[in-house]
């Protein structure tokens, strides 16, 4: 039997580059929208992500089973726009519980112009992105036949966003190169070489580092899980450079509610 959600939901598609289509709910706005496939699998902080620049036009694909639970307020944000072309999720919750909510996700990504699906096998898109590397997806609610669909996602233009250190290496001479699926999660390990303290760090970046013959850099952090750069220096003028945002310990049990 489906639930209430399913039975009485705007209906949305969502195909891959891969030839993959997946129909779901609406949740947010009207309209086609195209962009790299990503997956993210941090447990919380769905409004701090989708309001950081590095989302910039892509289909951003929570793994964790349910978003938008605590809702939306004024302060748990990165910037003052929505970024992401769309946003996808298992279930997106459209009556919030929270002493700090002051909005649900759904109403914000409508109000913010971005299309939203859920009620969608978010392992299987997961697991699709991991076997062939950078996807192309659409998300609409416009019915199409499969093949607009598959055509539409197929040609689908990617942006290429950078952070602050990802910018600064490609400008000292350093090779970027794409990684498979990105550091996207709030569970890495990174080591910081000058200390040796192991960090827990939530990412969401798309390009591994190489600093090789790159003169006037030291490389401070290392990634625990595939040794590649995740912080450097540039030594004369001492400006730091990371990849990562560093976590404590009661932001991974539970939203920051300060």
């Amino acid at each position: 039997m489906k639930s209430d959600k399913s039975a009485k939901m705007n209906k949305a598609w969502l195909a891959t580059s891969t030839g993959l289509i997946l129909q779901g709910r609406s949740c947010g706005a009207n309209g086609t929208a195209t962009g790299e496939l990503v997956f993210n699998t941090s447990m919380s902080g769905y409004q701090e992500l989708i309001t950081d620049f590095a989302t910039t036009g892509q289909v951003l694909v929570f793994t964790m089973t349910q978003i938008g639970n605590y809702g939306v307020n004024a302060h748990d944000v990165s910037s003052g726009g929505v970024h992401p072309s769309a946003v996808v999720a298992r279930d997106i919750c459209d009556e919030p519980s929270n002493w700090a909510s002051e909005g649900s996700l759904p109403d914000y990504l409508a109000k913010h112009g971005v299309l939203a699906i859920d009620q969608i096998d978010t392992r299987l898109l997961t697991r699709n992105v991991r076997d062939h590397g950078p996807v192309k997806a659409v998300v609409t609610t416009v019915a199409m036949s499969d093949d607009e669909l598959i055509k539409l996602a197929s040609d689908a233009e990617t942006s290429l966003v950078m952070n602050d250190a990802e910018l600064m290496a490609q400008e000292m001479g350093a090779r970027l190169t794409r990684l498979p699926v990105g550091h996207r999660a709030s569970n890495i390990p990174v080591k910081d070489l000058r200390t040796g303290d192991v960090l827990i760090t939530a990412q969401h970046h798309g390009y591994d580092i190489n600093l090789d013959g790159v003169d006037d850099v030291e490389v401070t952090h290392v990634n625990l899980n595939d040794d590649s750069v995740e912080g450097f220096i540039v030594t004369s003028t001492g400006d730091e450079y990371t990849l990562f945002r560093s976590l404590e310990l009661r932001e991974l049990i539970t939203p920051d509610m300060d």
